[in-house]
């Protein structure tokens, strides 16, 4: 059983005062200590510290290519084919009520984050703007933190703009470093993400807004098979991380009386990527449609 505890059994506000933001961290994924697990050698000083203060739940992710994870985290469903026509996305949810949101990614992640995320939609919905920065040519594993850096930009941007209520960044750079299987580069994209996550935090946190941080798919925890030594460059389907950051939120947790240390591979797996749209929609106050097969965890 999944529920939001508060030490002082204080029932938590549904809607927020600022932005709802939802950052993807692709290639963030779970699993134990190991020589083949860059995500647990890097120094994350600004992660360690909220998966401590903060609520954080694991999400089955597996038997899915990338873009029907996409489908599955807008479509409010676990699906497993990636041609399904969901009948409701969280993205014509917002757009029915009139809520402005942004989605902001690089090249490499467009098709999943634009056309899959809205359920096939080819153009924007009413009050949806899309931000795409340039991956640029060659290998990622040379410039790795380029994109990454340039999507932070964009985010922030949006956030201090005070235009919208719902924002996606989707950063792909961790996952597509990670199948080059060099550990180093792959450690210091994980750092690097960990340095932008603090000044994202702070802002959203000035805006009295809400901050989810996961991942669609894993890759920098198994960068190669501990039998062969040879290096894994596809993704995985370990589980991946659900944070929930705001005000509102702090110090409660997921389904565990006390907050938890920093290894999340401890977790049992609390719902799946199908349960992220309608978590979302419970954050802001709105009410799940029947088409969303998928469960809010706050309900689980």
């Amino acid at each position: 059983m999944t529920n939001i505890i508060s030490s002082d059994n204080s029932d938590i506000p549904l809607t927020p005062a600022g932005p709802v933001v939802f950052l993807l961290f692709d290639g963030w994924g779970v699993a134990p200590l190991s020589e083949a697990n860059a995500m647990t050698s890097a120094k994350t000083p600004c992660l360690d510290g909220l998966i401590k203060e903060y609520p954080v739940a694991l999400l089955l992710a597996q038997h899915k290519t990338i873009n029907a994870r996409y489908l599955s985290l807008g479509a409010g469903q676990d699906l497993t084919e990636e041609d399904f026509v969901p009948a409701a996305t969280l993205s014509k949810i917002l757009a029915n009520h009139k809520l402005k949101q942004v989605k902001i990614t690089e090249t490499e992640r467009l098709a999943a984050l634009t056309h899959f995320f809205n359920g096939h939609e080819e153009t924007r919905a009413l009050g949806e703007d899309w931000k795409i920065v340039s991956s640029g040519a060659g290998d990622h594993s040379i410039k790795p933190v380029l994109a990454l850096n340039r999507i932070s930009r964009e985010l922030v941007k949006a956030i201090e703009s005070e235009k919208y209520n719902f924002l996606v960044a989707a950063a792909p750079t961790l996952d597509l470093v990670a199948a080059s299987g060099d550990f180093k580069a792959v450690k210091k994209v994980v750092e690097t993400i960990d340095k932008h996550l603090r000044k994202i935090v702070n802002l959203v946190l000035s805006k009295k807004g809400t901050l989810i941080i996961s991942s669609a798919c894993g890759n920098a925890e198994y960068l190669k098979s501990m039998a062969t030594e040879l290096v894994d460059k596809n993704i995985t389907d370990n589980p991946v991380p659900f944070l929930i950051i705001s005000e509102e939120y702090k110090g409660k947790t997921i389904g565990l009386q006390e907050p938890l240390n920093n290894d999340l591979s401890l977790l049992v797996p609390a719902g799946n990527l199908g349960d992220v749209g309608p978590t979302i929609l419970s954050i802001m106050g709105l009410t799940k449609p029947e088409e969303m097969t998928g469960v809010s965890l706050f309900d689980k």
